[in-house]
């Protein structure tokens, strides 16, 4: 038993039916090898899941910094539309927008109010 290594105890630890009739000590060292390998394989697993947690939090904190970036190029972008609504909807002149020659920044689009004065 002692003389397998490791890769081949380790099959037979999980293929053995175990009815075979062994001395204390093998089953002891049996017992002590099967104890290794799972801490090993523990030790993998939870190794694996935390590196697992840690990529999950790092992509969740991208995200939050991504969607916090989005909504302040939206706030942004229909400020700039709101501004450009509002300097392209035709109304009507003050006397006072008229003496200090805003006619020519309304009338950029259009030719016809240039000519109203």
């Amino acid at each position: 038993m002692k003389e397998l290594n490791d890769e081949s105890l380790f099959e037979y630890l999980m293929t053995a039916d175990f009815i075979e009739n062994y001395r204390p000590d093998e089953w002891k060292f049996l017992l002590l090898k099967f104890r290794s390998f799972y801490k090993v394989l523990r030790g993998n697993k939870e190794r694996i899941e935390n590196e697992k947690d840690y990529q999950i939090k790092i992509l969740q904190n991208q995200l939050e910094s991504l969607t916090i970036n989005l909504e302040k190029q939206q706030i942004i972008s229909s400020n700039l539309q709101n501004k450009i609504d509002f300097s392209e909807r035709k109304r009507k002149l003050t006397w006072k927008e008229r003496f200090k020659g805003e006619i020519e920044r309304f009338s950029k689009n259009d030719t016809n109010d240039t000519t109203t004065t």
